[in-house]
Parts: structure tokens; C-alpha cells; sequence
């Protein structure tokens, strides 16, 4: 089995089992980014680093528990665990969309905040291994505490990425193409309808769990003289993106601002609103509410009168956070139906087509613009 060594006495079953919590947290964060980015090579070098933590939280076990240090258990951890963060690396290098993805999902908030947290701990636990005793109990709990901080944080974010990477489907590609009237364009977060119009623009954010591009349908309102920003999101959930607004509204030059959103984009949109009243014009709701007071700011809610998913009870409390408040119900529209990424879970059968709730979703919001501008 090998022979005992004076560090054996340092060694404890709690010390054993919270080493392997780090390992229980990693071997979660690998199989859920196995699920997301669904590479062989990746999975293989997950599982090598998984074999590796396993390896030296067993030789902890033995120490702890049988007093007798078995040092292949921890030995291999130094070859095991290199080669399995290299076959990982190389399997996003050879798959470039992966590699580009995953960047994506780690430079968006709230990731990279959690990641670079993860990794100041890394750096903290390679300082405290340096430093500090190796066969000290303490410098081993500091040391492991600090480590079981750093992948927890990488759980909670590889958790957010593997949640926001099942998402609805956008089938819009036709209306995205730029024609005679309309010309639209790649922008930092999303795209862009230049149309006829110099005066109003609408800055649209998309329903949780729904790839942005099914909105695209509604951005003919830049056919009738209003610009649209369909923006994307974190993880495809406005709730990471709230304020993308920001940056729309500092470089683009309008006389009359617009914000708009589906479900839980549109709560966000209003959010959003609530605390920009001065620089937006109105909000468009597409089967959403408003959740904070609006002040004056006009808003206008669109719903289908078949919609599963909407609260009823929700979209009736949040009539009273606008002081002016326009409300809309499309006879036989339900809550996918302002986009175009088919059915979603919960909701109503529709009684018309899609494209008679797109076009009555644009008609309403012209006709509801036109008549602010009129003073009616």
C-alpha cells in the first residue's frame, strides 16, 4: 500500500471530503459545457481532469483514513490533469464556432464577473501553495476553501451558459435580407433596419430563451419611416442585457426614441425605461408588463387573446405604472406568434396566421406612433 509519512497525521476525513467538493463542482461545470459545445475530444479531456481530481481526493481518503500514502493517487494529478485542460483547449481551436462561442458566453455579464473571480482564486491558491506549508492542516483547508470558492463560480456561470444555450429557434432568415427600402446591418449587439425614415427609431429586446433573429418579422416597421435596433442578449435573456439600450442611444441620432420587447424582453424594456423617461418617447409591451412606474411615459401592450404563457394577473397590475396606457388585444394571437421560432410550451393554439399577427402587431404600433405625433 506504501509506507506512512509524518504528513499522514495532518490528513482528515472532513479535509478529504472537502477536497472533493471542487472536484464534484468541476466534473458538473464539464458534463454541462460536454452538453453545450457536444465535442468527443472535449469530453475525453473533461474526463481526464475529472480521473485526476478523483485520483487525489482518493490519496486524501487513504491518508486520512487508512494512514498510508499511496503516491500514484497524487502523482498522477500532474500529468492526468495538464493533458486533459489540453485535449479541452484543442477541441475548441479545431472547432472555431465552438471556441467563438464560448467566448462569447464568458466575456458577457455576469460570467466574466464570476470567471474572473474563479480565477483570482486560482491565482490566490497557487500563491497560498507556495507559501505555505504543504503538510500543514490549515495551509491544506485554506488552500482547498479557497479552491471550492473558485469552481463554484465557474458552476453558477457554466450553469447560466448551459441554461441560455436551450433556447427557441429563429426561422425568420427571409426577413432578414436587405431589400429596396430597407437595409439591414451587422451592429455590435445585434442588427439594424435602416429604412426610408430619419426621425424614429425602436430599440426591440427579445423574449427570454428565443434566438433575437425571430423578431425580425416585426422590424417591417422600418418599410413605414421607423428604424429598428433588434438587439441580442447574454445567454439569450434580457435580464443579462437590460441596459444594451445605452449604447444605441449614444451613437444614433433621433428625434423620437421607442423601446419595445417580448415577455420577459419586453419587462426588461420597461425596466429599462423606468429609469430613461427623459430620453425615450414610449414603450411598446408585446405580451409583457410593466413591473416599476413609467411616470408619463406613454406605453403601449399587445397581447393575443389566445396566449398560455402571459399573466393575466400580472399584465392587469402593471396597467398602473403608466399614467398613459394604451392596451391591445390581436382576436386569436397568442404569445409565440410575435415571433418566428414556432411553438413554445404553454402556450395557446392560435387563431390566425403568424403573419396576420405580425402585420396587426405593425399596424397597431404605426397607428399608436402616428397618433402621438398628431397630439391625438
Amino acid at each position: 500500500m506504501g509506507k506512512e509519512n509524518d504528513n499522514v497525521l495532518e490528513a482528515s476525513v472532513g479535509m478529504a471530503v472537502v477536497d472533493a467538493l471542487p472536484v464534484l463542482c468541476f466534473s458538473a461545470s464539464m458534463i454541462l459545457i460536454g452538453q453545450v459545445y457536444q465535442s468527443a475530444v472535449f469530453m475525453v479531456g473533461a474526463v481526464l481532469c475529472v480521473l485526476a481530481g478523483v485520483g487525489k481526493v482518493l490519496w486524501k481518503l487513504i491518508l486520512a483514513i487508512a494512514h498510508k500514502d499511496v503516491p500514484i493517487f497524487f502523482r498522477q494529478f500532474r500529468f492526468l490533469m495538464p493533458a486533459g485542460f489540453v485535449l479541452m483547449i484543442v477541441s475548441l481551436v479545431i472547432n472555431r464556432p465552438s471556441l467563438s462561442a464560448l467566448w462569447k458566453n464568458i466575456s458577457s455579464f455576469p460570467c466574466n464577473i464570476l470567471f474572473l473571480i474563479a480565477l483570482a482564486g486560482f491565482v490566490v491558491m497557487g500563491a497560498l501553495g507556495a507559501k505555505l506549508d504543504s503538510s500543514s492542516k490549515k495551509a491544506n483547508w485554506i488552500e482547498q476553501l479557497v479552491n471550492l470558492a473558485a469552481e463554484l463560480c465557474i458552476l453558477f456561470a457554466v450553469v447560466i451558459i448551459w441554461y441560455g444555450s436551450d433556447y427557441y429557434h429563429a426561422d425568420a432568415a427571409q426577413y432578414l435580407q436587405s431589400t429596396d427600402t430597407v437595409q439591414v446591418t451587422e451592429i455590435s449587439d445585434g442588427l439594424f433596419f435602416d429604412g426610408s425614415g430619419t426621425d424614429t427609431a425602436l430599440i426591440f429586446y427579445p423574449g427570454a430563451k428565443v434566438e433575437y433573429t425571430a423578431y425580425a418579422p416585426i422590424m417591417e416597421l422600418a418599410e413605414n419611416g421607423v428604424d429598428c435596433f433588434l438587439l441580442e442578449m447574454p445567454y439569450n435573456m434580457a435580464i443579462f442585457g437590460m441596459n444594451r439600450a445605452d449604447e444605441i442611444l449614444s451613437v444614433y441620432a433621433y428625434e423620437s426614441w421607442y423601446i419595445s420587447g417580448h415577455s420577459l424582453g419586453g419587462a426588461m424594456a420597461a425596466s429599462y425605461a423606468a429609469g430613461h423617461t427623459e430620453e425615450l418617447d414610449g414603450v411598446v409591451l408585446l405580451a409583457a408588463y410593466a413591473t416599476e412606474s413609467l411616470d408619463d411615459l406613454p406605453a403601449l401592450a399587445i397581447y393575443g387573446s389566445e396566449d398560455g404563457v402571459l399573466s393575466m394577473e400580472k399584465l392587469e397590475t402593471g396597467r398602473q405604472y403608466a399614467e398613459d396606457y394604451t392596451e391591445i388585444c390581436i382576436d386569436g394571437g397568442n404569445h409565440a406568434g410575435f415571433g418566428c421560432y414556432g411553438a413554445q410550451d404553454g402556450d395557446g393554439t392560435a387563431g390566425i396566421t403568424q403573419e396576420e399577427q405580425w402585420a396587426q402587431t405593425v399596424e397597431t404600433i404605426l397607428d399608436w406612433m402616428n397618433g402621438r405625433n398628431d397630439g391625438t
